[in-house]
């Protein structure tokens, strides 16, 4: 019997300024308490968590920034109550406390059995994939971020896996060896984490396609990316999902009235090891520094954007009363497995709850 697991990705969690607030006033279930139902179905949850998690009050001594992410040691917790089993740390904001910070928020996800890619002690840390079993599936993951440069790790020193996007071809070169290191461990699933791109824009660039195609035509099996704060369209290119941006899952940011930064999806992926089969869609809304499930208007306007996004990438959405879906065929085998066939199923499901 063919053996189906469900990755669920999120966007940026940050529990630090207000949401470290409501933490200590209302406990660490308070940021993703409302929607850890949904989070704890899946067989494999991955977040991009943008703070360091510290009592480490020192800043980072490099490039001045406007904005430091720290959430206390007890906001792990908020992780561990939503089944977060895997975090990408490679993002502008895993260095805000130094590299103290740093340690102490791999030794307190350690303790908890929660995985982490994209920061370490050294480079080759910082690169290193990670690898986890689920249903059978050996899925891996690999996370860089291309902003902030000073954080990046070095040979001998801490800091994250740094991706230079100006220098294209070494970057995918960079890509390419790591889902090679994957492939070679005989991973079925290769996740590919990038924390790129700026702020506030609703679409990828032409590089970010560009670059996109060619990790999945090198072996990425789901492209998993995030920063933009808001929620790009899904792309299906070579049977494999590509997640441009997830958007924000928690945080205390002010709301662009245009962009609405507070809009977001749960994507839950149902794979096997011949390909993928389903990806439903959970919308969220960030309301007073907590995710919770969108509601009527706001659940109608996420589903509205998230199809008007993907038809510009060809990928067409189909309704049906409270149904909203997408066929995508299968062309051509995909790059990360040969087993695949048969035809793959988007599936957006808005309802009142995710539990």
């Amino acid at each position: 019997m063919e053996e189906i697991a469900r990755v669920l990705l999120g966007g940026d969690v940050m529990l630090g300024r207000l949401v470290r607030e409501r933490i200590r006033q209302f406990g660490p279930g308070y940021p993703l308490g409302a929607i850890a139902p949904a989070m704890q179905r899946a067989d494999l949850t991955v977040v991009n968590l943008e703070c360091a998690i510290t009592a480490h009050e020192g800043l980072w001594p490099g490039v001045p920034k406007a904005f430091y992410f720290g959430a206390p040691p007890e906001a792990v917790h908020a992780l561990v109550g939503a089944e977060v089993d895997l975090v990408s740390l490679a993002n502008n904001h895993t260095l805000d406390f130094g590299a103290e910070g740093l340690e102490e928020t791999q030794r307190l996800l350690r303790q908890h059995g929660i995985l982490f890619a994209g920061a370490g002690a050294t480079l080759a840390e910082a690169r290193a994939p990670v690898l986890i079993e689920r249903k059978g599936i050996l899925f891996g993951m690999v996370a860089y971020c291309d902003h902030q440069e000073d954080f990046a790790a070095s040979a001998a020193g801490p800091g994250i896996a740094y991706l230079d996007l100006s220098d294209e071809a070494r970057a995918l070169e960079q890509i390419r060896d790591d889902l090679d290191r994957m492939r070679n461990a005989g991973v079925d699933w290769p996740i590919l984490s990038l924390h790129w791109g700026p702020n506030m824009v609703d679409r990828p660039s032409p590089q970010f396609v560009r670059l996109a195609h060619a990790a999945i035509e090198s072996g990425c099996g789901i492209l998993f990316g995030h920063s933009a704060h808001v929620f790009h369209g899904i792309e299906m290119y070579q049977d494999s999902p590509i997640i441009y941006s997830t958007g924000d899952l928690v945080d205390d940011y002010y709301v662009d009235p245009d962009f609405r930064n507070d809009y977001g999806l749960l994507i839950e992926l149902e794979v096997s090891r011949y390909g993928l089969r389903r990806i439903e869609l959970h919308p969220v809304v960030i309301e007073n520094c907590r995710a919770v499930p969108a509601m009527s208007e706001q659940r109608d306007e996420i589903t509205r954007r998230m199809t008007t996004l993907s038809a510009e990438m060809g990928t067409t959405v189909r309704h049906d009363g409270d149904h909203v879906w997408i066929d995508a065929r299968r062309d051509t085998p995909p790059i990360h497995n040969s087993l695949a066939g048969g035809e793959a199923v988007l599936s957006l499901k808005p309802g009142p709850t995710l539990g």
